[in-house]
């Protein structure tokens, strides 16, 4: 059952936020609290995909896919200001400056307007892939619920945030790999754009929901490195 796969990966989704969490309260670090900001509704996202066929189509569900897709637009973003943060204290020269660190804010809130703009624009319609009811800005003809659904109404909203975003984490992590040995950014975001470029037609967008929290758990892990590092640092005798 595609619902109860969902399922899991929420559970995943929450782990890696009390994972990140915990290290949250160890470190003082910029790029891990952003690097978590994206995690505090990931885990919903893939709940209320969960049970939507068990609350079937009405007004509770189009609600709570409005925030599923709210806390999406909105959070993130937060993980392009993760990046300018991280390259910061990993002591890159260039990320010191304040107008580079300002264009990573400003990347940000640029995709936040955009696809808050585009979503006030669009309406929503039943969709439905396998076992699992959701509500989405777009019918396709595998995502129609019945023979009376309107395919092709409404509009997708492309991922473009998505798709600049793991570009960036997987060049920032090319020059980190470079600098510090650490290579986990780039395998992990190159294994998570696989899972983001498998067809959502024949599986119905679960494989993107799969690479999520794996791209997440990467960043979390590389924003550790980089505490633990400036930490060791600091501590050393001079």
């Amino acid at each position: 059952m595609l619902s109860a796969a969902y399922l899991i990966i929420a559970l995943v989704d929450l782990g890696v936020l009390f994972l990140s969490a915990g290290h949250c309260l160890r470190y003082r670090s910029n790029g891990l609290l952003f690097a978590t900001l994206p995690l505090l509704l990931l885990w919903y996202d893939n709940a209320v995909i969960a049970i939507g066929s068990t609350l079937g189509e009405g007004a509770l569900l189009m609600n709570l896919n409005t925030v599923r897709f709210l806390a999406h637009y909105i959070s993130l973003p937060m993980t392009f200001i993760a990046i300018g943060a991280m390259a910061r204290e990993a002591g890159f020269r260039l990320a010191q400056k304040k107008t580079v660190m300002g264009a990573f804010c400003l990347l940000a809130v640029y995709f936040i307007g955009h696809d808050l703009w585009l979503f006030s624009q669009s309406s929503l319609y039943p969709s439905c892939f396998a076992d699992t009811l959701r509500y989405t800005t777009h019918i396709a003809e595998y995502t129609a619920c019945g023979p009376d659904a309107e395919i092709g109404a409404g509009k997708s909203i492309p991922p473009i945030p998505a798709i600049t975003l793991t570009v960036m984490l997987i060049i920032f992590g090319i020059f980190l790999w470079r600098r510090s040995g650490w290579k986990w950014l780039t395998l992990g975001s190159l294994g998570a754009m696989a899972f983001f470029a498998v067809p959502c037609s024949s599986t119905g967008g679960i494989f993107g929901n799969i690479g999520e929290p794996i791209i997440m758990a990467v960043v979390i892990l590389t924003a550790v490195d980089i505490a633990k590092r400036r930490q060791q640092a600091g501590t050393q005798p001079g």
